[in-house]
């Protein structure tokens, strides 16, 4: 196949890796779009990923499928609903992050200048609201390495599904309340400056600002776009996440599935924040440690509970209600049923029967201590697809 994306519709000379780049543009530029979606075995969800890039009101001027390790017709059926296909050669030992890599290298030659140009990377299991990549090229300016989407769960019947839908609810709200910055810069759905993706390699072949790498994407990352979040910010970029982008994804049906899809993020946060070190900024260590503090405290409140609930049933058998729990709870309970008010009355109702919710929370918490002890053991964990 014959790449041809430049501005003047020639393939320029080979640049060397980084020639060009800086971290803040002076000038937004009117920039042109590469929608890359690397799949691994997605031949039934591919084409309604493609069809949702179509229907973007600033559409891609193009749309590239990595295929990589597939066993199934995903590369046809991209093929079919007219994407480039980017077959990955051959064995990929590095997954997602290999596949994003591959892709980026072989259409490095075909690019002009690194700020007239925009990546959009997102999952092939996902698909975008028609408004995704036009707010998205309006706030990719100067100074910005990457602008994410909100995640949205697919419809399910399960309910372990939409408790998952309704924790991604919340997540959009928590998004809002920071002034919508990006906290992570979701693999559903981010645009990239091109530009910022090649200092990022620039500076992890240096070692300096971020640990040292050789490419785009961190291949040893369990969380890779938690890592290309910090190695943005690292770079003094900034990553936004504007209302309105919505991308819609899929859920864990069966508890295998969500125990393995949270432990990779939470080991792989764990990690991430303990490789950077201290090249992490200061503000950034603030923000992200913050978090795994949190959710630490959560996870010993969550024990210590079952361990009181426990004790009080075996040694005085019973459970003693105190009226003054009352009015926290209710309070409580109110604040679970608005903040998935929107979702419908299946949401209302999983919040007000409150125990399902619960449950699903302790099982989080749960995950998150499973992956703790494989941090504090030393153990890397594995990339699984879920």
């Amino acid at each position: 196949m014959e790449w041809a994306f430049t501005d003047s519709g020639t393939i320029p000379a080979q640049r060397l890796p980084g020639d060009g780049t800086r971290r803040i543009g002076a000038v937004h530029y009117g920039i042109r779009i590469i929608a890359l979606v690397p799949a691994y075995n997605e031949g039934d969800a591919i084409t309604a990923t493609i069809q949702s890039l179509r229907m973007q009101t600033r559409r891609p001027d193009h749309i590239v499928v990595v295929p990589n390790n597939c066993t199934d017709h995903t590369a046809e059926a991209a093929h079919a609903a007219g994407a480039h296909v980017m077959p990955y050669p051959g064995r990929n030992p590095d997954k997602k992050a290999g596949a994003i890599n591959f892709a980026l290298d072989q259409l490095e030659p075909h690019l002009g200048n690194p700020w007239h140009w925009a990546v959009l990377i997102m999952d092939a299991d996902t698909t975008l609201g028609p408004d995704f990549l036009a707010i998205a090229e309006r706030n990719l300016i100067s100074g910005v390495g990457g602008v994410g989407g909100t995640f949205a769960g697919r419809e399910c019947t399960s309910v372990l599904g939409y408790l998952q839908r309704m924790e991604y609810h919340r997540y959009a709200q928590v998004s809002g309340r920071m002034a919508h910055r990006a906290f992570v810069l979701t693999g559903t759905g981010t645009l990239f400056s091109y530009g910022a993706l090649l200092d990022v390699r620039r500076q992890r072949r240096s070692g300096t600002l971020l640990p040292a790498g050789r490419s785009f994407y961190d291949t040893h990352s369990l969380t890779e776009d938690n890592e290309l979040t910090f190695a943005l910010q690292s770079c003094g970029y900034r990553v936004l996440s504007p209302p309105g982008m919505w991308a819609t994804t899929d859920v864990m049906e069966a508890v295998p599935k969500l125990v393995a899809q949270r432990e990779r993020w939470y080991l792989g946060a764990l990690r991430n924040i303990a490789q950077y070190g201290r090249q992490m900024p200061f503000h950034m260590r603030w923000t992200y440690w913050r978090q795994q503090t949190g959710l630490f405290l959560s996870a010993v409140v969550a024990v210590a509970y079952l361990i009181g609930l426990t004790t009080s049933l075996l040694w005085l058998g019973d459970l003693t209600f105190r009226w003054y729990w009352t009015l926290p709870s209710v309070l409580l309970l109110g604040e679970r049923v608005w903040s998935v008010w929107a979702m419908g009355w299946r949401a209302r109702l999983y919040a007000a029967l409150f125990v399902p919710e619960q449950a699903y929370t302790l099982l989080l918490t749960f995950i998150y201590v499973k992956a703790l002890l494989k941090f504090v053991r030393g153990d890397k964990g594995s990339w699984v697809e879920s």
